[in-house]
């Protein structure tokens, strides 16, 4: 599955457990996304967000200290935020439907259950960067 292959996507990759980043790097390379930055809390992620631009972040619901829904909510702060618009993702255990609401409210732009599938993902990103339509251009021609 290289969805992404031809996207150039950066992608930010917020989660404490450097065993969940890995699992969740390696869907990512497996979609095709070659630009991938780790942070392990709000501090981090708002540096990787000034220095390296990404174009999405997927962020997990429990950050050690902080939560991923305050992360969101923070990041959607246009006084505080280096990137107040970025497409932003929660991560969250299946079944915790008061976390998708609170990620929601907070300004999440999507929700998807733990764990989560290469495909629930790579569709996601596609469509949250603008570039779904690519996407399918690329299915169609390898099919």
């Amino acid at each position: 599955m290289s969805e992404l292959a031809d996207s150039a996507v950066n992608i930010l990759l917020v989660d404490d457990s450097p065993s969940v980043r890995t699992v969740l790097r390696t869907l990512l390379c497996g979609l095709g996304v070659t630009r991938i930055y780790e942070a392990t809390d709000r501090e981090e992620a708002f540096i990787m967000a000034r220095v390296c631009r990404p174009d999405l972040a997927l962020i997990d619901h429990d950050l050690g200290r902080t939560s991923g829904v305050e992360l969101i909510a923070a990041f959607r702060d246009t006084a505080t935020s280096p990137m107040p618009e970025l497409p932003l993702i929660l991560l969250a255990p299946t079944g915790m439907e008061y976390l998708a609401e609170q990620a929601r409210e907070a300004g999440a732009d999507a929700v998807l259950p733990k764990p989560v599938t290469a495909r629930m993902l790579g569709e996601r990103i596609l469509q949250l960067t603008g570039q779904a339509e690519a996407g399918e251009a690329l299915a169609r021609k390898q099919a």
